[in-house]
């Protein structure tokens, strides 16, 4: 993700952990891999703000 986004990794992490913590996604491991997964008011919001 850091990659396609042209940043750093911790930054990546840095931003999932804000979006986490005010509940707009919820993570799960799959193996030795991480999945953020966005919540329903994580959508809610998106529709709200036109996207």
């Amino acid at each position: 993700m850091a990659g396609a986004l042209a940043v750093t990794p911790s930054a990546v992490s840095q931003h999932l952990r804000i979006l986490r913590e005010n509940g707009l996604v919820t993570r799960e491991r799959s193996g030795r891999s991480v999945l953020y997964v966005i919540t329903p008011l994580g959508e809610a919001l998106i529709r709200v703000a036109g996207g």
